[in-house]
């Protein structure tokens, strides 16, 4: 049997309703050579059991707990037979044109390691929801909630794709490791995203591949826990990442914001302590993984810092280089 040209990868918990469409969306795909794995995390709304009969030609991969989002996606990569593997959340409705955009991206574009969608808001389509990642001193979506309008109907770089809906080589993953699984979720694709950039791979936004997205249909069930998960991501990432002159500068910044973001959403301080007492805790691994960065990066940290967005703004614009420039570029091609 002839490997597929790609593998959609959805990881789902407790999403029946969602799941339902965003799987009938990709039988309407114009590329036809691709599988669909669905990694099922511990649902206990009956997921497997009842859509497994409607939609036959997927494959189940049922893990008997919650592991987090970057766990079930490294186990739905691991199971793909593709080079080209796209995530897709349960809760996104793809255009007919979708995959076979970004894996045309990709073969056009053989120094990037990934490509990102136009993510329009599901229940607001003239609105992004998001156009790429950008990473200023935190991950952020180029382009939330703005209109839908001339500027998103370019192909240019960006720093990451949202995973949400998005492809990768696999190639280029295995090189830099899979999604980092301390992450459980949030933040785990802007954390890959700064290791492809570093290994010298590129980010192509691709405004031909659209897909519709309810956004936080699986967080808004757990608020208090999202809110804890973004905080001690954003402390992850920015410590492992950035840069050592900006880290020094906007560090006491960085290591303040979940209590300031905490009195902004009206979130409890505890939430913010248990955040930042988590991070410290795991400090010794985010000190290893800065470490890790140089088996692997093949651009200077100068460069790199070309890349990052203004920390001042969450402006999320094209960065000073080009799709087709050197400037470091790894090919796989």
């Amino acid at each position: 049997m002839a490997a597929p040209k790609a593998s959609v990868i959805i990881p789902t918990w407790n999403g029946l309703e969602l799941l339902c469409a965003t799987l009938e969306s990709l039988e309407t795909q114009t590329l036809r050579a691709f599988e669909v794995i669905v990694v099922d995390n511990g649902s206990t709304d009956g997921t497997v059991e009842r859509l497994a009969p409607i939609f036959p030609r997927v494959r189940w991969i049922r893990l008997e707990e919650n592991r987090g989002f970057a766990a079930a996606v490294n186990v739905g990569i691991r199971a793909s037979r593709a080079e080209i593997v796209a995530l897709l959340n349960n809760d996104a409705v793809a255009d007919p044109g979708w995959l076979g955009a970004l894996v045309d991206a990709l073969e056009r574009y053989p120094h990037a390691g990934s490509a990102a969608s136009r993510m329009l808001r599901f229940d607001d389509r003239t609105r992004i929801d998001s156009a790429g990642v950008q990473l200023g001193l935190y991950g952020s979506q180029i382009g939330e909630g703005e209109e839908n309008g001339e500027e998103f109907n370019q192909e240019r770089e960006v720093f990451a794709a949202c995973a949400g809906a998005a492809a990768y080589r696999k190639a280029a993953l295995h090189e830099v490791g899979l999604f980092d699984e301390r992450y459980f979720a949030y933040f785990e694709d802007v954390d890959i995203g700064a290791r492809l950039q570093l290994a010298g791979y590129r980010c192509v936004y691709v405004p031909a591949a659209v897909v519709y997205h309810h956004g936080s249909a699986t967080g808004q069930r757990i608020p208090d826990r999202k809110f804890f998960l973004l905080m001690r991501n954003s402390l992850f990432v920015f410590f492992q990442f950035m840069p050592l002159r900006r880290m020094v500068v906007w560090a006491p910044v960085v290591l303040i914001w979940p209590f300031v973001r905490a009195l902004l959403d009206g979130r409890p301080i505890r939430l913010a302590a248990h955040a930042l007492l988590a991070f410290v805790r795991d400090l010794r691994a985010v000190v290893e993984r800065r470490r890790q960065v140089r088996l692997y990066r093949r651009i200077s940290w100068k460069e790199f810092q070309g890349r990052l967005a203004n920390p001042l703004t969450r402006s999320g614009r094209p960065g000073p280089w080009s799709l087709r420039g050197p400037g470091g570029a790894r090919s796989v091609a």
